[in-house]
């Protein structure tokens, strides 16, 4: 067809259209504020690199959780599943094995029937260590590691030539669970050299690692063996119409083997979180109560500076609960204000059913519910992370609560001196009911807004923006790239006075302002790198409220 321009004009006259220039964007965010990372024990999932699950997908991918009483480990499954279904979006999660794990082969044999004279073959599903020297059909490797085991069904198409059935190397594979449940569904050839309709790859094993990473299949026939036999079991149809499908037993492919962690473990683990490509704005401890791996959190923690919550346990007194958290010192890291500790001395029913009557922590709680506030932004596109997760407004939704230690005021001082926020029963208009009573973070800060966790949402999600956006501005002229970044914070900030989140400062330095920046290229290397500083000053959280009444004459 005709057109009026070329993209490339030399020396000839001509019109030269070039490419569209977008200068419309804008810096704009995700819903990673709705999402929390953990590192966690379950009976399903990737082993081999953090895999995220939402609510409809966490039993299948998680699988139906364990009891508390076989290993306590198992208590950062039900905290996972209460959250996605109060609030959080996903949850990003790796999986804790221990070193002896393993992953095996599910391989397909084609095995003569008994007897001399016997011309039918039968299929034998297997589960080995390794690929077979000998020969076989297909081998499965199930990277999502199920406990419980997986299930493989395969169907070939009944096809004739001249009137008769005859062999067919296209094949349906499916891989469900135990429980018959779908997982995924292949159509594809045994034949090495099969080609689709356009002309890509139609052989098993490519079209397999084509739809998912979490499946591997290898073919382990060439040349007409490569073909499923109209006497096959699988091929074609039953007397009754129905397809006719071969059918493996539960086969488990993967052994936990225990779970002994270690410290290297633990290692692998954060970093494995720490560097996967999704992204997360809280992590969660899951209700551990292992040092070397709320250590490990702490460090994520910093790496990343997202906000770690956890749990002391509930069914300590008030004095352990405070020695609990001051031999974790998490108010010795860089950034305390990061780490914030709830304790919940509280028996309730499992919000999962799975377990009795008992303690269960509510940290991976109080990020859910903020994980469902941050979702609710405003025209300027801020979530009201000024309100914490903390008082009546969030009340604990669990059956059959009863709180097995009464604070005094005095523990409660204890508590807040130790930086632990007590998740109990209190009593406010309209009624009681058991809320987070505090929110303070572990910052070793008595007047400082450090020690408030709301300051933390808000710092976080500031620095978040800020970073990412100088990011967006790498590897541009240094004028542009200052230029981008002074309208950037401008049109940031202001949209933070805007939503509360900064007020008017009485330092002077301020000048009565809520935000100052400063953006200017380095001094000593003014050719390559750019300094970015600001000063904020967040609105608060009220905490306590003196009253008094005087009565006049």
């Amino acid at each position: 067809m005709p057109v009026s321009f070329v993209r490339q004009l030399g020396a000839e006259s001509g019109v030269q259209l070039n490419p569209l220039r977008d200068n419309s964007e804008i810096p704009s965010t995700d819903n990673s504020d709705q999402v929390f990372g953990i590192i966690m024990r379950a009976t399903r999932g990737r082993i081999d690199k953090p895999f995220k699950v939402d609510r409809g997908t966490v039993y299948t991918k998680l699988g139906k959780g364990e009891g508390m009483r076989v290993n306590a480990l198992n208590e950062a499954w039900v905290q996972v599943v209460e959250a996605l279904n109060n609030g959080a979006y996903e949850a990003v999660v790796q999986r804790l094995v221990p070193e002896s794990a393993r992953i095996q082969y599910a391989v397909l044999t084609r095995v003569k029937d008994e007897g001399e004279e016997a011309t039918t073959y039968h299929w034998v599903w297997t589960v080995m260590n390794e690929l077979p020297s000998s020969a076989f059909v297909l081998a499965v490797k199930h990277l999502g590691c199920f406990n419980d085991g997986i299930r493989l069904n395969f169907h070939a198409e009944e096809v004739k030539e001249n009137g008769v059935a005859v062999a067919n190397s296209e094949l349906t594979l499916r891989l469900l669970d135990k429980d018959d449940n779908k997982l995924y569904e292949f159509t594809a050839s045994l034949k090495a050299d099969a080609k689709d309709d356009y002309g890509q790859s139609y052989y098993l094993p490519d079209v397999v690692q084509a739809q998912t990473d979490e499946v591997e299949v290898t073919v382990g026939v060439t040349g007409d063996n490569a073909a499923i036999q109209p006497t096959d079991a699988g091929y074609g149809y039953l007397p009754t119409g129905l397809q006719s499908w071969a059918e493996s037993g539960t086969l488990v492919c993967f052994e936990e083997n225990g779970t002994a962690y270690t410290t290297q473990i633990y290692q692998k683990a954060r970093e494995a979180l720490q560097y996967c490509p999704f992204d997360f704005a809280y992590l969660s401890a899951g209700g551990t109560q292992d040092p070397a791996l709320l250590a490990q959190l702490a460090l994520l923690a910093f790496d990343t500076n997202k906000q770690l919550r956890f749990d002391v346990p509930g069914n300590l007194t008030v004095e352990a609960a405070v020695a609990f958290v001051e031999q974790l010192n998490m108010g010795a890291s860089k950034t305390a204000h990061l780490m914030q500790a709830f304790w919940h001395p509280v028996k309730s029913d499992d919000p999962t059913g799975i377990n009795p009557r008992g303690f269960f922590g509510t940290a991976t709680l109080n990020i859910a519910y903020a994980c469902g506030r941050n979702a609710q932004r405003n025209t300027k596109g801020f979530a009201p992370k000024n309100y914490p997760i903390a008082g009546r407004e969030w009340p604990i939704a669990r059956t059959r609560m009863e709180q097995v230690v009464q604070l005094r005021s005095q523990d409660k001082n204890a508590l807040a001196r130790a930086k632990i926020n007590p998740v109990i029963y209190e009593t406010y208009t309209g009624g009681g009911r058991f809320v987070f009573f505090d929110s303070l973070t572990c910052a070793l800060v008595e007047t400082s807004l450090k020690k408030l966790i709301a300051v933390a949402d808000m710092s976080t999600s500031i620095d978040d923006a800020v970073t990412r956006a100088a990011k967006d501005y790498l590897q541009l002229p240094m004028k542009a790239a200052i230029d981008k970044m002074n309208k950037f914070l401008v049109r940031l900030f202001e949209g933070a006075e805007a939503s509360d989140w900064i007020v008017p400062a009485a330092d002077p330095m301020m000048e009565g302002m809520a935000f100052k920046f400063d953006v200017r290229a380095n001094e000593a290397r003014p050719y390559d790198t750019i300094d970015v500083r600001y000063w904020l000053r967040y609105d608060g959280t009220n905490r306590a409220t003196f009253v008094t009444q005087t009565i006049t004459r």
